[in-house]
């Protein structure tokens, strides 16, 4: 909310119902604000202002407050507005959600590490869980140790047993700090290639093919706004090819990665991303090496309790469009009485990039946009892997990866939200079965033969219409509106196509699996309501005692689905064994969630056919092919261009808090 904050964080100041400190004088035990964004409007609103000229949505605040200061302290969220002259901040009232929240769902295990890049593969034989319920941190309480393989009561019991010998106790030599360091990623090993040479870089021989004006892009047809939100991080809203409305939003609703292990630790080591407020988290892309040296960084401005002016980071998106290297179509017929021709292009795409930089893992954000008018949104994940100390009772659950640690198993779980709107509001979701058939050939009726067919099936309820991936029967998900059919009297859809699903094993209901109900199911359709806004929430990592949001409420009421608003949740992920490999960090390459949105008998023939980017090779003279061919580029110049200079030295040398804090901004940040 840029210029927003402040009059914002006075008014916040100043109503006598909340009474915020100012962040330079807040305790645990003040009225603080904790963070703010902006408060979705309802989409109803938001199309009559897009579509119908109706009027302008008002821009509200969503405002979290930590309330230490009342005497059961508690969580609350508020809507602020309108924006930017304040008027009043009222309690959020949703039916699916309770507001306010109970601070008292603090428990957390600290364990000890070396303090050397990186700390968290230097793990250390010990760890104390610590009780934090109470706003006085004078009365926070270690409740147990964990030690050489066991179990203490108090950092007392652990004393006297170390004491008099009846445990076993853990030597470890402290890592020398070296900068060839096994955690570090200073380049180190025979150097490839032996002399320096640079690899391989993106150039604009024209200029750029999109534009950016505020949070608008436009490219190749396509159209879009986005957001960056400091707790589910970058959406898009009001995707258009064409000028038809394809999705009016797309979203990571949360991610989380739950561990494996004996010691509790990390048994109980489960990460649910939007606790870690993801999208505040993505703030400083490196261009040449997280993007393109061609890319446009985008700004991202965030109200946070450390500062009383918003924080503004210059670079938390970068916006490229990138040649992937492959063809989006070809064609080759070398003889002549083949016809005689080529024709094809190189794939090139727009793609709208964050890098969400958590303590261990780091996560890459792409939402790609296609010239033949497919969508792609894309999860990868690289950065470190989580340790535990080496023991006997830790080997079932990783693998051995340097002298006193192992990598801990784990699963990555991505939740998407998808709202199409494909012709419209008014929706149907049906599935193409494919499945075998078993007949006699036609020419041959005394021949049997197996061969496969299309059925197609309508979802008609929420609960018809949970999608648990089954390899046996294979299905296309197709969205369409059904009084919209092509020249052929086809529907003219938008098939979802999931490229990284994954079952998760862990029972039902046990433990902390409560707080990630999303995973249970690879996709699940709701009819849209403006109160569901993520499946998840910023409490979710602390609340699976009892949710603040239940995900199968979405869709435990089973309401009727056809020629509705419809919203597609889609559950992706991955296990993740850790080997040796993965030390110092994990590649990327492999760690690929994906799920596709592509056209599906919605234009006549694919719309790349009016891309310049294409080539088309035949005969001069088609009647006498030994003239030779002629080459038809469309326009386009084969003049080369001179590559730019790398400004990234100079970027830094102005602003170094760009990349990494040159001076102490959050102190308790972690």
């Amino acid at each position: 909310m840029p210029g927003k904050s402040p009059q914002l964080r006075q008014f916040l100041e100043n109503d006598p119902n909340i009474k915020a400190d100012k962040s330079s004088n807040a305790t645990l035990k003040s009225s603080y604000i904790f963070t703010a964004q902006l408060f979705e409007p309802k989409k109803e609103e938001v199309l009559k202002y897009l579509d119908e000229a109706g009027p302008k949505p008002k821009r509200e605040a969503q405002v979290i407050m930590f309330r230490g200061d009342k005497e059961i302290p508690v969580v609350e969220e508020y809507v602020c507005g309108p924006l930017p002259e304040i008027s009043k901040c009222e309690l959020l009232q949703r039916p699916n959600r309770r507001n306010p929240v109970e601070w008292t769902v603090r428990l957390m295990w600290i364990t000890a590490l070396h303090n050397r890049p990186y700390k968290g593969l230097h793990s250390l034989d010990f760890a104390v869980l610590v009780n934090l319920k109470d706003v006085d941190s004078s009365k926070w309480e270690t409740e147990k140790v964990f030690y050489s393989g066991q179990l203490f009561d108090s950092l007392d019991d652990l004393a006297a047993q170390y004491k008099n010998g009846s445990i076993s106790k853990t030597k470890v030599k402290k890592p020398t700090y070296d900068e060839d360091i096994f955690s570090s990623l200073r380049r180190r090993g025979e150097p490839q290639p032996p002399k320096p040479q640079r690899p391989p870089r993106l150039v604009e021989p024209d200029g750029k093919r999109y534009s950016v004006k505020g949070k608008k892009v436009e490219y190749m047809g396509w159209s879009f706004h986005y957001r960056i939100s400091p707790i589910t991080g970058v959406s898009l809203y009001d995707v258009k090819f064409k000028g038809e409305r394809i999705a009016y939003e797309l979203k990571v609703a949360d991610i989380a990665t739950f561990y494996s292990g004996y010691a509790p630790y990390g048994q109980t080591l489960n990460n649910i991303e939007n606790s870690r407020m993801i999208g505040s988290r993505s703030k400083a892309l490196v261009a040449g090496a997280g993007c393109p040296e061609t890319a446009t960084m985008l700004k991202a401005t965030f109200m946070n309790q450390y500062e009383e002016e918003p924080a503004v980071y210059d670079s938390a998106l970068c916006l490229f469009e990138q040649n992937t290297g492959y063809p989006l179509r070809r064609h080759l017929s070398y003889k002549a009485t083949d016809g005689g021709f080529f024709g094809g292009m190189l794939n090139s795409v727009l793609t709208l990039r964050s890098s969400i930089s958590l303590p261990d893992s780091n996560y890459i954000l792409d939402y790609t946009l296609g010239q033949n008018g497919a969508i792609e949104i894309k999860m990868i994940s690289t950065g470190y892997i989580h340790t535990t100390f080496i023991s006997p009772e830790e080997m079932p659950y990783g693998h051995r990866v340097q002298e006193n640690i192992i990598g801990n198993l784990h699963q990555h779980h991505v939740l998407m939200k998808v709202d199409l709107d494909v012709n419209g509001r008014s929706n149907r979701y049906e599935t193409l079965n494919i499945s075998e058939e078993k007949l006699k050939l036609t020419a041959f009726p005394d021949r049997p033969y197996s061969q496969t067919k299309i059925t197609s099936t309508l979802k008609k309820s929420e609960k018809e219409a949970v999608a648990d991936y089954k390899m046996s029967e294979p299905k296309y998900h197709i969205v369409h509106n059904d009084k919209k059919r092509n020249k052929y009297n086809e529907k003219r859809s938008y098939r979802i196509d999931m490229k990284g699903m994954s079952k998760s094993i862990i029972e039902e209901d046990v433990g902390n699996e409560r707080s990630i109900s999303w995973v249970r199911h690879q996709m699940v359709v709701t009819k849209r309501k403006d109160e569901e806004e993520t499946g998840s929430s910023i409490y979710a990592m602390l609340d699976s005692n009892k949710s603040v949001v239940k995900f199968n409420d979405y869709f435990e009421d089973n309401e009727p689905i056809v020629d509705e608003d419809l919203v597609f949740w889609i559950s992706s992920g991955f296990q993740h064994i850790p080997h040796t490999e993965d030390i110092p960090n994990t590649a990327a390459v492999g760690n690929h969630i994906v799920v596709l949105l592509t056209p599906h008998n919605y234009y006549e023939e694919c719309p790349s056919m009016a891309s310049r980017d294409a080539i088309f090779i035949d005969y001069k003279d088609p009647k006498d092919p030994s003239k030779g061919v002629k080459v038809n580029r469309n326009g386009n110049s084969r003049d080369q261009c001179v590559v730019p200079k790398s400004t990234l030295e100079e970027y830094l040398e102005e602003k170094p808090d760009r990349i990494l804090e040159s001076r102490r901004r959050n102190p308790t940040d972690f």
